[in-house]
């Protein structure tokens, strides 16, 4: 009889492990997916009934948030994406809790209020770091092996978040999995087709961001002067949302960063009052993440009010300012379209609206990552029929990303020193 020895024996127990946790993945994030849709569903619902009560509702959920977050949950805060480029600087005590059961379900629980209480935040980045807590779960394996398992689980993430395998791939390896090898990136794959078809299970197939009239989208001349167009104003954009989300977010040591830090409760309530009021002024448009208002204005064709990139990035920048979990990967996907949706009424009869909305959409989220191919994959799975212009999304994600990279690095990589020295972090990157 053929015998296993000791090795082969770990070999298929581990592979038999991850199977099990790409399946668990894919399940968990549909139903974090269902979940927060709930969550915005009802969000829209008190705000309708109460209106004006949303100046004491939202400030005093993101207080009750920020008192939970603080006393129990401490690892589970910002959107879950910085956490992953920290992984090389965490000592183990801090991997650990960054990616542990605990961790977990405080970051479900949390953002689940977050998007409830009205912040302009979506679950994308909450998913990824949710996801590599399910993968970082495997016991007994070495430091090394448990942080690609997490960088596998964030790209898991990201595919089923946005129902995006192609985008979770390249996110993955662009960002995560650098100079990875043919065999560690088969297992990416495999790991996101099996998640990405146990949440297809659960939730059903959809295209994240609907399906724009192809009509509208036929590739011309006039495509390639508003590449440029979108490139400029979306990568210059892109950098000043960037520098303010940072500002708000990484302690700068400044006498303001200081107050709000020791009066975090206070910072919270203040800032959930903004966001209130941006609420109320923008009649609700600027709740939750923007993907089922994007998605409703790109399938329809219709033109977006002119302030609708204005009341999403400052919701945005407010929420993330209150200290309130959440991501804004799909939230910049709505601001760059709203970006676009200002130039179209500038010049309405140029183009039909679906093309700007393309466009600002990879150009912004390419300017504020820095990752130009994650961008234009995400947009090419999330969009159907978006590969007509396939050509020149990527020549405005590029040129995007470039405006932007030369005021600073991606939104996530400066958000790193929230979690990790500033000079440790420099040193793995050199």
């Amino acid at each position: 009889m053929f015998k296993i020895n000791r090795a082969n024996k770990k070999k298929v127990q581990f592979n038999c492990y991850f199977l099990l946790l790409c399946v668990l993945a894919g399940i968990g994030s549909a139903l974090f997916s269902e979940a927060t849709d709930k969550a915005y569903d009802w969000c829209i619902v008190v705000f309708n009934r109460v209106n004006y009560g949303m100046f004491l509702y939202i400030p005093l959920i993101f207080t009750f948030i920020v008192f939970i977050f603080k006393k129990y949950f401490p690892y589970a805060g910002g959107s879950g994406l910085p956490q992953g480029y920290a992984l090389d600087v965490f000592d183990k005590d801090v991997l650990h809790n960054t990616y542990s059961l605990r961790t977990m379900i405080g970051k479900v629980g949390l953002t689940f209020m977050s998007i409830l209480g009205g912040a302009s935040l979506g679950r994308e980045g909450p998913t990824i770091q949710i996801c590599a807590s399910i993968f970082a779960s495997i016991k007994n394996i070495s430091i090394d092996k448990r942080k690609f398992l997490i960088r596998i689980g964030s790209g898991v993430g990201v595919a089923t978040a946005f129902n995006a395998p192609l985008g979770g791939i390249i996110f993955a390896i662009e960002e995560y999995i650098k100079h990875s090898s043919a065999k560690l990136n088969a297992k990416l794959i495999f790991g996101i087709a099996v998640a990405g078809y146990a949440m297809i299970l659960v939730s059903s197939d959809y295209s994240y961001m609907g399906s724009p009239n192809s009509v509208n989208l036929i590739f011309s001349s006039k495509t390639m002067l508003l590449v440029l167009i979108s490139g400029v104003v979306c990568g210059l954009s892109g950098a000043l949302f960037t520098w303010l989300i940072v500002k708000v977010s990484v302690h700068q040591g400044s006498k303001l960063c200081n107050w709000r830090k020791q009066h975090y409760l206070i910072n919270a309530f203040i800032c959930g009052f903004v966001v209130a009021l941006i609420c109320i002024l923008s009649k609700g448009l600027s709740l939750g993440n923007g993907a089922i208002t994007t998605k409703g204005f790109l399938n329809q064709g219709m033109s977006m009010p002119w302030y609708y990139a204005l009341v999403k990035a400052g919701g945005a920048l407010f929420s993330v300012a209150a200290g309130v979990p959440g991501g804004y990967f799909s939230t910049a996907l709505s601001i760059g379209s709203g970006m676009m949706g200002i130039i179209y009424h500038i010049i309405p009869n140029f183009l039909p609206v679906e093309q700007f909305y393309l466009l600002g959409m990879v150009a912004f989220l390419a300017a504020i990552t820095n990752a130009p191919i994650t961008a234009v994959a995400m947009v090419l799975s999330i969009v159907n029929n978006s590969e007509h212009l396939a050509l020149p999304l990527t020549f405005a994600s590029i040129l995007g990303s470039y405006i932007a990279s030369i005021f600073g690095d991606s939104v996530y990589h400066q958000q790193v020193l929230i979690y990790v020295d500033k000079d440790k972090y420099a040193s793995t990157k050199e």
